[in-house]
């Protein structure tokens, strides 16, 4: 008869089960990196001695210490600017990617890399850990894809560059007919475009399966866009809504719009605040790189965008080289005519504008040559010389 094992007094399992909380215990109180635990408002609940350490020299008061308190959470101008750790914790599954943050201490500011997770059966607390940052560490604050949420920059104004929060998102594609297609919908980022359209845009002439092209085009640029979308996620960055498709600018930025409203804003300020109008109208033309889609620029779809935006740059320059010549800022005057010059290659106004300007400061060889350029592009054009000649120039009444 085989003999039943000996299962252990309950005085023994009692005592196993404290020596393992009390080792537990002591393994969170003597962890060397900061772990502090948190309900889910934020407030601290317990630290261990590392953590004890930290806020000490922080020269904060444990006993009514928060998250926000402690890391900075929606503060301006840091990574945490628009979240909180502690709601971000509770509201993922998963524990969060390490973010850095700098901390000022006593000893001066220390940078530190914080995890965090949700714990407890309900999910209610959050557990944080702090690890001191290396003191050659080169990367930045973290910018995280799962802390700002989807979010995708195309610079258009030039040569297009598209990248999301983790980085460039450049290659062939962008030359090819994925990037042709995303380059339309920047285009046409304003409203819903219907596949016809779009197909009879951008490949004129194509045969009656220009639909189905087009909808496996749309299907390789949200590949290329967001390779880790699920088969049957909704996309983030391109809407479809029984049929059209648009860009979703709430997750998408556009230099373009970003320019217009800056230099529009500065414009439309001109006479209440003159400073905010010159600031903001630097802002916006420090975005202007060239040309709305420079990298087509025979595509026809993009000619009134196109000349739209140009137009508002060269008032943008018109009125910063005039702020300029306000405040006698004379080469500052000069940079934004010289900009404006190669934007209006054929306004003999401009032209003569910074050609008196450039005589004030001594540059005569250079009013020889560059009127020498404007009259040859002039006369091969229109037929005729320029309205004016060298000699007729004068100083400009400042």
């Amino acid at each position: 008869m085989a003999t039943a094992a000996r299962r252990p007094a309950r005085g023994t399992e009692d005592g196993a089960g404290r020596a393992r909380f009390l080792l537990e215990q002591e393994a969170f109180r003597g962890f060397p990196y900061c772990q502090l635990v948190l309900d889910e408002g934020g407030r601290v609940l317990c630290v261990n001695r590392e953590a004890a350490r930290l806020i000490e020299e922080m020269g904060l008061a444990q006993a009514t210490l928060t998250c926000c308190a402690l890391l900075g959470c929606r503060t301006a101008d840091t990574v945490l600017a628009s979240a909180c750790m502690t709601e971000l914790a509770i509201g993922n599954r998963a524990p969060l990617p390490e973010v850095r943050v700098d901390l000022r201490t006593s000893s001066g500011p220390v940078a530190m890399w914080v995890a965090a997770a949700r714990v407890a059966l309900d999910g209610s607390l959050v557990v944080l850990q702090l690890r001191p940052g290396a003191p050659m560490d080169r990367r930045q604050r973290t910018d995280a894809h799962w802390m700002v949420g989807p979010r995708l920059r195309i610079n258009c104004l030039g040569r297009t560059v598209v990248a999301s929060v983790e980085g460039p998102i450049g290659g062939a594609w962008l030359d090819q007919r994925t990037g042709q297609l995303l380059k339309y919908l920047v285009a046409e980022r304003r409203r819903a475009v219907a596949v016809d359209e779009i197909g009879e845009s951008i490949w004129p002439g194509a045969d009656y399966a220009v639909g189905t092209n087009v909808r496996y085009y749309i299907h390789a640029l949200r590949r290329k866009l967001e390779p880790r979308r699920g088969a049957r996620e909704t996309s983030a960055f391109i809407l479809a809504r029984a049929g059209p498709y648009r860009l979703r600018l709430d997750n998408v930025e556009v230099d373009a719009d970003e320019f217009e409203t800056r230099v529009s804003s500065g414009l439309a300020a001109v006479k209440s605040d003159p400073q905010f109008a010159e600031t903001e109208i630097e802002r916006g033309l420090a975005l202007y790189h060239g040309d709305f889609l420079a990298d087509l620029p025979y595509a026809e779809w993009a000619m009134a965008e196109r000349h739209r935006l140009h137009d508002l740059a060269c008032l943008g320059l018109h009125s910063l080289a005039d702020f300029r010549l306000e405040r006698r800022v004379i080469d500052g005057a000069v940079r934004c005519l010289e900009r404006l010059a190669a934007l209006q290659p054929y306004d003999e106004d401009v032209h003569r504008r910074l050609m008196e300007l450039e005589i004030m400061q001594g540059r005569r060889s250079e009013v020889v040559r560059r009127y020498a350029t404007l009259r040859t592009r002039i006369r091969r054009t229109f037929g005729h010389d320029p309205n004016f000649t060298p000699a007729d120039l004068a100083h400009p009444k400042l």
